[in-house]
Protein backbone atom coordinates (compact mmCIF):
# COMPACT_ATOMS: atom_id res chain seq x y z
CA UNK A 1 0.00 0.00 0.00
CA UNK A 2 1.01 3.47 -0.70
CA UNK A 3 -0.79 5.82 1.59
CA UNK A 4 -3.05 7.98 -0.14
CA UNK A 5 -3.44 7.22 -3.74
CA UNK A 6 -5.88 9.01 -5.93
CA UNK A 7 -7.14 8.34 -9.36
CA UNK A 8 -8.54 11.09 -11.96
CA UNK A 9 -11.23 10.16 -14.85
CA UNK A 10 -11.35 12.83 -17.35
CA UNK A 11 -14.99 13.19 -18.68
CA UNK A 12 -16.85 16.11 -20.77
CA UNK A 13 -19.89 15.71 -18.76
CA UNK A 14 -22.22 15.90 -22.51
CA UNK A 15 -20.75 19.12 -22.82
CA UNK A 16 -19.63 20.49 -26.43
CA UNK A 17 -17.86 23.42 -24.70
CA UNK A 18 -16.52 22.26 -21.72
CA UNK A 19 -14.59 19.36 -20.14
CA UNK A 20 -14.09 17.80 -16.47
CA UNK A 21 -11.99 16.15 -13.93
CA UNK A 22 -13.44 13.69 -11.97
CA UNK A 23 -11.01 12.57 -9.19
CA UNK A 24 -11.45 9.29 -7.74
CA UNK A 25 -9.44 8.38 -4.40
CA UNK A 26 -8.43 4.92 -3.63
CA UNK A 27 -7.43 4.74 0.05
CA UNK A 28 -6.77 1.18 -0.57
CA UNK A 29 -3.38 1.56 -2.51
CA UNK A 30 -1.54 0.72 -5.55
CA UNK A 31 -1.20 -0.83 -7.45
CA UNK A 32 -5.27 -1.65 -7.69
CA UNK A 33 -5.80 2.06 -9.62
CA UNK A 34 -2.79 1.48 -12.10
CA UNK A 35 -5.25 0.03 -14.42
CA UNK A 36 -8.68 1.01 -13.75
CA UNK A 37 -9.31 3.41 -16.64
CA UNK A 38 -8.38 6.47 -14.89
CA UNK A 39 -6.50 9.34 -16.19
CA UNK A 40 -4.06 9.88 -12.85
CA UNK A 41 -3.25 8.58 -9.80
CA UNK A 42 -2.22 10.52 -7.03
CA UNK A 43 0.89 10.06 -4.76
CA UNK A 44 1.37 11.91 -1.38
CA UNK A 45 5.57 13.17 -1.68
CA UNK A 46 7.92 13.58 0.99
CA UNK A 47 12.15 12.97 1.19
CA UNK A 48 13.76 11.02 3.92
CA UNK A 49 16.76 12.32 5.84
CA UNK A 50 19.22 10.62 3.32
CA UNK A 51 17.58 12.14 0.42
CA UNK A 52 14.88 9.38 -0.84
CA UNK A 53 12.17 10.66 -2.34
CA UNK A 54 9.05 7.95 -1.33
CA UNK A 55 5.05 8.09 -0.73
CA UNK A 56 4.27 9.00 2.97
CA UNK A 57 0.69 11.19 3.79
CA UNK A 58 2.24 11.53 7.06
CA UNK A 59 5.43 12.67 8.76
CA UNK A 60 7.74 9.72 8.38
CA UNK A 61 8.26 7.17 11.04
CA UNK A 62 12.09 6.26 12.13
CA UNK A 63 12.46 2.65 10.39
CA UNK A 64 9.72 2.26 8.52
CA UNK A 65 9.93 1.59 4.95
CA UNK A 66 8.07 3.59 2.52
CA UNK A 67 7.51 2.90 -1.28
CA UNK A 68 10.21 5.06 -3.89
CA UNK A 69 8.81 7.65 -6.29
CA UNK A 70 11.29 6.09 -8.89
CA UNK A 71 9.28 2.21 -8.00
CA UNK A 72 5.99 3.88 -8.31
CA UNK A 73 7.04 5.59 -11.46
CA UNK A 74 8.60 3.02 -13.32
CA UNK A 75 5.42 0.94 -12.89
CA UNK A 76 2.96 3.41 -13.72
CA UNK A 77 4.06 6.19 -15.96
CA UNK A 78 3.35 4.47 -19.09
CA UNK A 79 0.02 3.19 -17.76
CA UNK A 80 -1.30 6.30 -15.62
CA UNK A 81 -0.79 10.22 -15.33
CA UNK A 82 1.20 11.26 -11.82
CA UNK A 83 -0.17 13.49 -9.57
CA UNK A 84 2.35 14.40 -7.23
CA UNK A 85 1.26 15.85 -3.96
CA UNK A 86 3.96 17.44 -1.89
CA UNK A 87 3.98 17.86 1.42
CA UNK A 88 7.02 19.52 1.83
CA UNK A 89 9.60 21.87 0.62
CA UNK A 90 13.25 22.54 -0.40
CA UNK A 91 13.47 19.46 -2.94
CA UNK A 92 11.08 20.72 -5.76
CA UNK A 93 13.45 20.72 -8.66
CA UNK A 94 14.75 17.14 -8.31
CA UNK A 95 10.91 15.97 -7.49
CA UNK A 96 10.36 17.00 -11.37
CA UNK A 97 12.79 16.27 -12.22
CA UNK A 98 12.65 12.58 -11.72
CA UNK A 99 9.18 12.79 -12.47
CA UNK A 100 9.55 14.25 -15.69
CA UNK A 101 12.36 11.65 -16.64
CA UNK A 102 9.76 9.16 -16.83
CA UNK A 103 6.66 10.89 -17.89
CA UNK A 104 5.40 13.74 -19.92
CA UNK A 105 4.75 17.06 -18.81
CA UNK A 106 0.92 16.49 -19.72
CA UNK A 107 0.95 13.44 -18.01
CA UNK A 108 2.58 14.95 -14.69
CA UNK A 109 0.05 17.39 -12.03
CA UNK A 110 1.65 18.40 -9.00
CA UNK A 111 -0.60 19.92 -5.91
CA UNK A 112 0.82 21.40 -3.01
CA UNK A 113 -0.42 24.10 0.01
CA UNK A 114 3.01 26.10 -0.70
CA UNK A 115 2.51 28.99 -2.91
CA UNK A 116 6.56 28.95 -3.14
CA UNK A 117 6.81 25.01 -4.07
CA UNK A 118 4.10 25.77 -6.68
CA UNK A 119 5.79 29.30 -7.95
CA UNK A 120 9.19 26.93 -8.04
CA UNK A 121 7.61 24.53 -10.18
CA UNK A 122 5.79 26.96 -12.41
CA UNK A 123 9.03 28.78 -13.11
CA UNK A 124 11.30 25.54 -13.67
CA UNK A 125 8.50 23.06 -15.02
CA UNK A 126 5.82 25.16 -17.28
CA UNK A 127 4.04 22.74 -19.41
CA UNK A 128 2.96 20.81 -15.19
CA UNK A 129 -0.32 21.62 -14.06
CA UNK A 130 0.13 23.31 -10.64
CA UNK A 131 -2.42 23.44 -7.99
CA UNK A 132 -2.39 25.02 -5.15
CA UNK A 133 -4.69 23.86 -2.16
CA UNK A 134 -5.92 25.98 0.14
CA UNK A 135 -9.07 26.94 2.54
CA UNK A 136 -10.17 30.21 1.60
CA UNK A 137 -10.13 30.74 -2.67
CA UNK A 138 -8.14 33.69 -4.01
CA UNK A 139 -6.58 34.46 -7.33
CA UNK A 140 -3.23 33.05 -7.61
CA UNK A 141 -0.50 32.36 -10.42
CA UNK A 142 -1.63 28.80 -10.21
CA UNK A 143 -3.33 26.87 -12.98
CA UNK A 144 -6.26 25.60 -10.28
CA UNK A 145 -7.45 25.21 -6.80
CA UNK A 146 -8.22 22.32 -5.04
CA UNK A 147 -10.87 23.26 -2.42
CA UNK A 148 -12.35 21.12 0.50
CA UNK A 149 -16.00 20.65 -0.11
CA UNK A 150 -16.48 22.32 3.46
CA UNK A 151 -15.32 25.26 1.82
CA UNK A 152 -16.97 25.27 -1.48
CA UNK A 153 -19.39 27.32 -0.68
CA UNK A 154 -21.70 29.51 -3.11
CA UNK A 155 -19.55 32.81 -3.12
CA UNK A 156 -16.40 30.71 -3.47
CA UNK A 157 -17.39 29.26 -6.38
CA UNK A 158 -19.04 32.21 -7.67
CA UNK A 159 -15.82 34.34 -7.30
CA UNK A 160 -13.44 31.50 -8.81
CA UNK A 161 -15.92 31.49 -11.55
CA UNK A 162 -15.46 35.43 -12.09
CA UNK A 163 -11.95 35.15 -12.36
CA UNK A 164 -11.37 32.16 -13.79
CA UNK A 165 -10.02 29.79 -11.54
CA UNK A 166 -10.85 26.17 -12.65
CA UNK A 167 -11.98 24.27 -8.70
CA UNK A 168 -11.44 20.66 -7.58
CA UNK A 169 -13.24 19.90 -5.42
CA UNK A 170 -12.52 17.61 -2.31
CA UNK A 171 -13.45 14.57 -0.87
CA UNK A 172 -17.07 13.89 -2.48
CA UNK A 173 -18.34 10.67 -1.04
CA UNK A 174 -22.10 11.48 -0.55
CA UNK A 175 -23.68 10.35 -3.94
CA UNK A 176 -26.52 13.91 -4.40
CA UNK A 177 -22.46 16.03 -3.67
CA UNK A 178 -21.05 14.18 -6.23
CA UNK A 179 -24.34 14.72 -8.70
CA UNK A 180 -24.18 18.45 -8.10
CA UNK A 181 -20.36 19.15 -8.19
CA UNK A 182 -20.45 16.78 -11.45
CA UNK A 183 -23.03 19.31 -12.65
CA UNK A 184 -21.54 22.73 -11.68
CA UNK A 185 -19.92 25.12 -14.90
CA UNK A 186 -18.31 26.39 -11.56
CA UNK A 187 -16.46 23.30 -10.63
CA UNK A 188 -13.83 21.47 -12.86
CA UNK A 189 -13.29 18.27 -10.75
CA UNK A 190 -13.99 16.63 -8.40
CA UNK A 191 -12.17 13.95 -5.57
CA UNK A 192 -13.71 11.06 -4.01
CA UNK A 193 -13.08 8.13 -2.05
CA UNK A 194 -15.11 6.18 -3.97
CA UNK A 195 -14.40 5.44 -7.38
CA UNK A 196 -17.08 3.02 -8.13
CA UNK A 197 -19.84 5.25 -7.54
CA UNK A 198 -18.28 8.40 -9.78
CA UNK A 199 -17.38 5.75 -12.37
CA UNK A 200 -21.25 4.27 -11.77
CA UNK A 201 -23.17 7.71 -12.04
CA UNK A 202 -20.75 8.76 -15.39
CA UNK A 203 -21.41 5.45 -17.05
CA UNK A 204 -25.30 6.16 -16.54
CA UNK A 205 -25.40 9.60 -17.94
CA UNK A 206 -23.30 8.37 -20.88
CA UNK A 207 -19.74 10.68 -19.69
CA UNK A 208 -17.63 8.19 -20.14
Amino acid sequence: MLGTLRAWLRSHLGRRDESRDVIVSAHDGYPRWVDSGADFIEIDIRRTPDGVIVLAHDQLEPGATYPTLEEVLDAACSRIGIQLDLKEEGYEVELMRTALARCPAGKVVLTTESPNSARIVKQQFPGVRVGITARDVKATNADFTPLDQEYASEEALDFCARNHIPVWVWTVDDERLMKRFLNDKRVAGIITNRPDRALRLIRRNGRS
